[in-house]
């Protein structure tokens, strides 16, 4: 089983680019399973992705990089062993370190876990004015990202979306970064190119 981890702050847009990056995974023929990370009360439709021949598990209570990694790791040994999905997509809260999700599934005995690649959502709407009350956290995701998303690119100027992409190689990502808006469907099957 190969993991996506796609992680960012709260309102980068997420859900949007996990759905439309399952949905182009499913129609090219890849099983896909989506473990949600959801400390509230909205997450993805369960029954909708379902109907789409996904299957989706919530964890609730708590974060999986941290209080929540042995629930993580018995839900992934579920999926395995019920579901066998060629890809499971995580997806941690908005401050998880995709690193800790990274390190609790490496090397655990009885999940089987072929490759992992990790995308970091980044609301370029936002980003310029949180980005010091967040710079913690988000140097932790930087420093395991394969793929940076800066979404919603619509709503900025390019001149900020060079600071983005400025500050982001700030932080000591040398990856690649691309431009999508992730509720349109804009890029996004470029970054599930990625990952096939």
């Amino acid at each position: 089983m190969r993991l996506l981890i796609v992680s960012g702050m709260l309102g980068s847009g997420k859900t949007s680019a996990i759905l439309g990056i399952a949905d182009i995974l499913c129609d090219s023929g890849h099983r896909i399973a989506i473990l949600e990370n959801e400390i509230g009360s909205v997450g993805i439709d369960g029954e909708i992705l379902e109907r789409s021949g996904m299957k989706v598990k919530e964890l609730r209570g708590g974060c999986v990089c941290c209080s929540m990694k042995a629930g993580m790791v018995d839900a992934l040994r579920t999926l395995q062993a019920h579901i066998d999905p060629d890809i499971t997509i995580i997806e941690p809260t908005g401050i998880a370190d995709p690193k800790q999700v990274i390190d609790a599934v490496k090397g655990v005995s009885g999940l089987s876990v072929t490759s992992i690649f990790t995308i970091i959502m980044v609301d370029a709407e936002r980003f310029l004015k949180v980005r010091n009350m967040f710079e913690r956290p988000l140097k932790n995701q930087m420093g395991a990202a394969d793929l940076v998303l800066m979404n919603k690119v619509d709503t900025i100027s390019q001149d900020d979306a060079a600071s983005i992409e400025s500050c982001l190689r700030g932080m000591s990502y040398e990856g690649p970064i691309m431009r999508v808006q992730a509720d349109k469907g804009v890029n996004i099957g470029k970054a599930a190119e990625m990952i096939r």
